[in-house]
């Protein structure tokens, strides 16, 4: 599974962070082919389950 890390390392300024309104860290976007995103702030089981009803 690929994922891409983004930082210039202007926190809260950085202008990913503040299109996606990325307020914590870590901060988890599902996107679909394309680019649209289908869930936010997953973790644990429910982060999981996402990722298992995406790839079915």
């Amino acid at each position: 599974m690929n994922w891409y890390h983004v930082s210039n390392l202007k926190f809260w300024n950085e202008p990913v962070a503040r299109l996606y309104n990325i307020n914590s860290i870590p901060a988890t976007f599902i996107l679909d082919k394309d680019g649209i995103i289908v869930a936010k702030k997953l973790r644990g089981d429910a982060l999981e389950q996402k990722i298992a009803e995406l790839l079915d």
